[in-house]
């Protein structure tokens, strides 16, 4: 799951995504950055006392949103990667108070070793057991044909990207007879679900062409994998046969 960007996130949507991790019994969840939006650090915040959050509430939800998942899911590995918007909060703090940096981070925030969150620096990939994929946040290319250009620049492994909230996926055939993929996994917030979000995300170029979904990796003997990319359509979407709303 990636790209909640908390507190503008659809609730319906990650809970569907919860609902079917409790379900499917899942051993690891790989949250693939911009889990919050960190609007107050970001320079597109207006410059008014108007604001729709501030700093401390984005915080508080973000932590909630994690304990949350941390009590649903109580055993299993959670890694967390930072995304670009996480480092809106490094950034704000370096330039604001550098005095306080790796003092004040979410990481510390939110006590990612009490709720036993692994995690990994912006922009570092993520390999999924043994096997040639690997997840990362921002892609290579965001151009309309992203995924495929994205591919074309790593020809060696498979990635699953966040940041760009569309949904796509490329497959081009090796030299060595290899199958390479890339997929853009979509996002789990909304633009529309309030006038704040529709002003929140306004800044954004193609912001009308975003959906939502999710990935399920299945590791067959942790070196070959299957890949899964669910979108979620109108507030359900269907895995193994079983509709969630």
């Amino acid at each position: 799951m990636n790209d909640l960007h908390i507190p503008f996130h659809d609730p319906q949507a990650v809970q569907i995504v919860l609902d079917i991790a409790k379900h499917e019994e899942i051993d690891e969840l790989i949250i693939n950055g911009d889990f919050g939006d960190f609007w107050n650090c970001s320079r597109y915040v207006p410059n008014t006392l108007d604001m729709q959050t501030n700093l401390e509430d984005e915080l508080n939800a973000i932590k909630e949103m994690l304990t949350g998942i941390r009590k649903l899911l109580p055993d299993i590995k959670i890694m967390f990667i930072n995304g670009n918007h996480e480092k809106r909060l490094d950034k704000f703090i370096i330039e604001k108070c550098p005095e306080l940096w790796n003092l004040f981070t979410l990481k510390v925030f939110c006590d990612f070793e009490k709720l036993k969150i692994d995690h990994i620096p912006y922009n570092d990939a993520y390999q999924v057991g043994k096997s040639n994929l690997y997840v990362q946040h921002s892609p290579p290319s965001y151009g309309e044909n992203g995924a495929r250009t994205s591919l074309l620049k790593k020809v060696d492994r498979s990635f699953i990207y966040g940041c760009s909230h569309r949904m796509q996926h490329a497959s081009i055939t090796g030299s060595n007879n290899n199958v390479y993929n890339c997929w853009f996994n979509g996002w789990l917030g909304s633009t529309t679900l309030t006038d704040e979000h529709r002003d929140v995300f306004s800044y954004a170029k193609g912001h009308e062409n975003w959906q939502q979904c999710f990935i399920l990796i299945n590791l067959i003997d942790e070196v070959e994998y299957h890949v899964q990319q669910v979108p979620i359509i109108n507030g359900r979407c269907v895995v193994n046969n079983i509709l969630y709303s």
